[in-house]
Order: C-alpha cells, then structure tokens, then sequence
C-alpha cells in the first residue's frame, strides 16, 4: 500500500480499535469474564498494538506544527496514564477524576485532571459522546444537551390558540394559553471497560485514543438501545416502549401504507418532519418493493435514494430489542418499523462526567487487565405525550409498527 493519508491513517486505526475491543469481549465472554488469549491470538492482538502504534507514528510524520504539539501533548499525558493505572493496580487504588467540557484558545483543555499531580488526560466530553461511530445511527433531529444543572422543567402549553370568524363591532372572546410543566427524570449510567496490561504496556500504542474510542462506542450503542427499543422497562423508557405497536403486512402495499401512517402523524399537527427508523433487513427488503404495486410505467422503490417513502431514515438493529423490567435487553424474533417526531425527544446529560481507574479489583488484576469506568446522569423526556391538546397521554408524535409477513402465496 502507497502512502496513507491522514484520513486513511484515521479509518485504520478505528478498524484496529474495533478489532481489538472484538477480540477482548469474545475472550471474556467464553472465559467467564478473563481475558485469555490462545498463542495465535495473542499473537493477533500483539500484531494489532504493534500495527496501531506504527499508525500513529505515521500520523506525526504527517501532522501540522499545531498538531504535533497535540500529539506530544498526547503522549506525555499518556505515559502519565500507564503510570497512574501500575500505581493504581499495584497499590490497590481507585483514581477518580472529572470531565470537563471546555475548549481554551482553540485547544482542547486537558479535562481527565489531576489523577495525580501533573497526571492530565487530554479527552474532552465532546470526543466521547462524538456520534460519529460506524455502524449506529442516531436520528437527525434529535439533540443531546450537555452538562444540564439542577432540576430541569420543559414546559409546555396544554392548549392551542383558536381562531373564529367575527363581525366587525363584535367583542373577540378573550382566549388563554395553559401552560404546564414536564420534569426530566435523569438516571445514573455507568460503563466499565477492562483494558489489558499487553495494550498498557505498549508505550508506542496510543492507549488514551484506544480508551476514548471504547467509551465512544459503548456511550453510542448505549443512547441508540434507549432511544429505539420498546418493551416493559420504565426508566429511559423509549418513546417506542410508551405506545402500543401497530401491525402492518410485509406485501406490496407496504409503501401505501407507511406513508398513511405518515399521514395519521401529520394529521395531529406535529411539526418537522419524522424519520424512519428499520433494520438492515428491512432496508434491503423496502429498496426492492415497488413503492406502486403492479406499475409498468415507474421503476420507483418504497426505499430509494436514502428515502423512506420520502422521507429520511436511520438503520438499526435496536429497533428490533426490546427491553425488560429489569433492564435486560434482547433481540425479538420479529421485526419492527419506528416513526418518529424526533424533536419531541428531549435528551440531556446532566452534571459532570466521572472517571474513574479500579485498582482495587482482585479479580481484574488476576485477568491482566485494569477496569476504567465512566457514569454520569442522563435522561429521556417525550414531549408529545403533552403538547397539542393530547388528552390520553400517550406519545402521538412516534409509532411503533410490527411487520408481518405475508401469505403465502401472495
């Protein structure tokens, strides 16, 4: 291979990232939580630290004045890190420290502080909730507000405006607006990654990049379950899991009716324009259904041109989970469509970000790894199970739709 650019450099080292994280979560799922390796895996997973840190060698070559001072920045910042995880699991400490979301004269402040003194870590929360994470999709008109204080109250009106034809002397009826308030009901989440000592102890291997993509990754599957699954849960209850699914045949009029239940939404009054939310098999199956059954004259798709029937949508396996009173989630057997006003979705993160190293865990320790935890708060708030005048306090600006399939025959 010719030259990398720094765009290809970047693409790599994110596949090797995904390799690698692969590679750990395989070896703890059929090894009771440890991290083994067989010879010839191990020796993958060492090709793969030794390919990512020649990466980042190149990506030096290639950076600006500016960028090579991040990246030195980086790496001293990184070797304090590797110091602060040996003291951590040697002396049997916990390291715990805050993530600030500040940019300061053009840089990223250093936000992981103070792990000891001097011991800063280059990641901003911007870089872990970063949405751009291949292969999860997360609605266009859906925004997460960062770093909500206190006790957060969205109101709302509980009526409309109403006009009416009057003569000209007539005395206008005075109308008034009700208004009323939603309050977030933020919950704690938490994620903790084992990271093994064999990527630690690379001190080529960019360890901080290796971290922070891990908690991208997970913070990202993590918003896109709760705000695609349906089910029985009700903290971070999904606007898909407050309403009750619909069911639509999987045959040649799927397009026709999909647009009605467009229809059925608009006809509420609902603002923006709602986006489309199926599986990777569904998409597949919709961008070979004519969206007019029997026609000669248009070769026309139910999907085409990264359109729904006209409209945006997203892919994603999550449609399809759902979730328990426990909080478990798993797969259903069948398949699913969700439409959603997105807008009406309120989704914030509440006060700081926390993170933390675990040397206190035995069992960690025993596995070659160390535990590196984030949690914070976060919370889900629907909005159209209020506005609009909605009397049955059900969500009406989302549905969920059940495919069937077809008879045979048909």
């Amino acid at each position: 291979m010719g030259k990398m650019t720094k765009a290809q450099i970047q693409e790599r080292q994110s596949a090797i990232w995904n390799e690698m994280d692969a590679m750990e979560q395989k070896s703890r799922e059929t090894n009771n939580g440890d991290i083994k390796f067989t010879d010839d895996e191990a020796a993958k997973y060492d090709a793969l630290v030794r390919e990512s840190a020649g990466l980042s060698a190149k990506a030096k070559a290639l950076a600006s004045d500016a960028e090579l001072k991040n990246i030195r920045e980086g790496e001293n910042s990184a070797a304090k890190l590797r110091e602060v995880i040996k003291k951590c699991s040697q002396q049997r400490e916990n390291a715990t420290t805050i993530l600030a979301n500040a940019v300061t004269d053009g840089a990223d402040q250093n936000t992981l502080g103070n792990l000891e003194s001097g011991g800063l870590i280059p990641v901003t929360i911007a870089e872990i909730i970063d949405t751009k994470v291949a292969g999860i999709e997360l609605p266009d008109d859906l925004k997460l507000v960062l770093g909500v204080t206190g006790t957060e109250i969205i109101p709302y009106s509980t009526n409309d405006v109403q006009f009416s034809v009057e003569g000209e002397v007539t005395k206008v009826a005075e109308q008034s607006l009700n208004f009323a308030n939603i309050k977030a009901a933020p919950q704690r989440v938490a994620a903790s990654v084992p990271v093994s000592f064999r990527a630690i102890d690379n001190a080529a291997f960019d360890i901080i990049g290796f971290i922070t993509y891990k908690f991208q990754k997970g913070w990202a599957m993590f918003r896109a379950l709760h705000i695609y699954a349906h089910g029985s849960y009700t903290k971070l209850q999904s606007p898909f899991a407050q309403v009750t699914a619909e069911t639509l045949t999987l045959d040649e009029n799927i397009g026709k009716n999909l647009a009605k239940k467009v229809a059925e939404m608009y006809d509420l009054g609902f603002e923006g324009e709602p986006e489309f939310i199926m599986d990777k098999v569904t998409e597949v199956e919709l961008k070979f259904t004519k969206l007019i059954p029997g026609s000669t004259d248009s070769d026309r798709t139910v999907v085409e041109n990264n359109l729904c029937v006209g409209y945006k949508y997203k892919v994603s396996p999550y449609v399809d989970y759902s979730i328990n009173t426990s909080g478990k989630a798993t797969k259903d057997a069948d398949r699913y469509i969700a439409i959603g006003h997105f807008g009406y979705l309120q989704e914030q993160q509440h006060g700081e970000f926390r993170f933390n190293i675990d040397g206190t865990s035995q069992a960690n320790f025993d596995r070659g790894t160390v535990a590196i935890g984030m949690t914070t708060d976060y919370s889900l708030t629907e909005l159209s199970s209020k506005v609009n005048g909605n009397a049955n306090g059900k969500p009406q600006a989302f549905k969920l739709i059940k495919l069937v399939a077809a008879a045979a025959g048909k």
